[in-house]
């Protein structure tokens, strides 16, 4: 849909479906190191280009119809500095306001989840903050238990669960986690500490779905995609075959994403799979092979239930997959 050169290729970039906008913050420069960051956005229907200001940071998310632009892993200046998220309109490319965080004491990820409401939940380091996207105030406020750092953070689509996978901080290493709180009050609801998920080497990717949370993790070269069931994130194996090959949806190697939308789990992984599946069992509808490097790190970046299309990050640029007709539902 939209070539990219290099320097925007390797840009952070998301996608709104329903503007059918393509947000990217591109990086001036490259070496000796990246930034400062330009926000563009790309009309994917007319391939026009507006240009907005300049960030110190190059990570982007779209939650409760805002950009949210914050320096991410290896961005940040001093750990003793305040995290600064800057809350910016999609449609001016103005900054609308600044939300700051207390300073983490270590680099930490950070991520970005539609909340209950128009609010939004942004975790990291130790804490996820509910935060009102109209007037910037906390709302309410999650600490996760000592010993762990957040890596991500999902939200059901009914906004009434918050999972957040954690990665232990200590240096002797330890156990991965993913704990379920109440999305409105913050109230802990139900916690994974054992199982295989708590194996995973650093910390889960989440995508929340109604029956509850698919985790992502790697355990070394190769990874695995699970069901954590709401109200008690119960582990639910999905049918794969038990184990990676050329066929493999949910034990992969290297990398995979997952998307929600149109009722259907998405998935992409770095064996070249490209798979649509049910977010209650994970059995597969339909699913391909996809030629060598098209998909830049098995990224997908939204869902269009609408066009029946999905987007991701191909190796020249942005892309749109049309899946068959019996993906959806």
């Amino acid at each position: 849909m939209v070539r990219e050169n290099q320097r925007e290729l390797i840009s952070n970039q998301v996608v709104d479906p329903q503007a059918a906008a393509l947000y990217a913050l591109v990086a001036a420069r490259l070496a000796p190191e990246r930034g400062p960051y330009l926000l563009r956005r790309t009309d994917l229907a007319t391939g026009a280009v507006r240009t907005g200001p300049e960030f110190a940071g190059g990570s982007i998310a779209f939650a409760q119809g805002y950009l949210w632009i914050f320096a991410g892993l290896g961005q940040r200046g001093s750990r003793s500095a305040p995290l600064v998220i800057r809350e910016v309109s999609p449609k001016t490319l103005t900054v609308v306001r600044s939300v700051s965080f207390p300073p983490p004491g270590l680099v930490p990820y950070v991520s970005v989840a539609a909340g209950p409401g128009v609010s939004v939940w942004i975790g990291e380091a130790g804490h996820a903050w509910l935060i009102s996207a109209v007037t910037g105030m906390v709302v309410s406020k999650v600490t996760v238990p000592a010993g762990f750092g957040i890596v991500d953070i999902a939200v059901d689509p009914a906004g009434r669960h918050l999972y957040v996978s954690v990665r232990s901080t200590s240096p002797e290493g330890g156990p991965d986690a993913v704990f379920e709180y109440d999305a409105v009050t913050g109230r802990l609801l139900a916690s994974a500490e054992h199982g295989p998920v708590t194996f995973g080497l650093a910390g889960a990717e989440l995508t929340a779905t109604p029956p509850g949370v698919w985790a992502s993790y790697r355990t070394g070269m190769l990874g695995a995609t699970i069901l954590l069931r709401q109200r008690g994130l119960v582990t639910v194996q999905p049918p794969d075959g038990g184990g990676p090959g050329p066929g493999s949806v949910y034990v992969w190697g290297m990398g995979a994403t997952t998307a929600y939308g149109g009722g259907t789990l998405w998935l992409a992984n770095e064996g070249g799979v490209l798979a649509c599946s049910s977010p209650q069992s994970g059995a597969v509808r339909a699913k391909t092979r996809t030629r060598p490097g098209l998909l830049v790190s098995s990224e997908l970046l939204a869902v269009n239930p609408a066009a029946h299309l999905v987007y991701g990050l191909g190796s020249g640029g942005l892309i749109a997959i049309s899946p068959p007709a019996r993906c959806w539902r």
